[in-house]
């Protein structure tokens, strides 16, 4: 990571919150354009055609966003966790 971009990360990009990260982070791979080839696009296409049609025909396993959610917090919970536990093991 270059200088600059190092600058630019710590000045800007951490007093940001989630929301304007991801917004931020879905802007700049907008404007990087054609990221993927046209082979990856065509791949990414069948599969979200196949994930929507097993899902449309009831055969894709779904589970509740809160679940989802739950799960996202635990595993990031527990990742601070070890970071903590690692830097005072130091």
């Amino acid at each position: 990571m270059t200088a600059t971009l190092k600058k630019t990360r710590d000045e800007l990009v951490k007093k940001l919150t989630p929301k304007q990260r991801i917004e931020l982070a879905e802007e700049l791979i907008i404007s990087a354009g054609g990221y993927a080839t046209k082979e990856i696009e065509e791949a990414w296409e069948k599969e979200i055609d196949r994930r929507l049609d097993a899902y449309e025909a009831g055969k894709a396993k779904t589970i509740p966003s809160e679940e989802v959610y739950a799960e996202a917090r635990r595993k990031l919970n527990e990742s601070k966790v070890r970071r903590v536990s690692q830097r005072r093991a130091a």
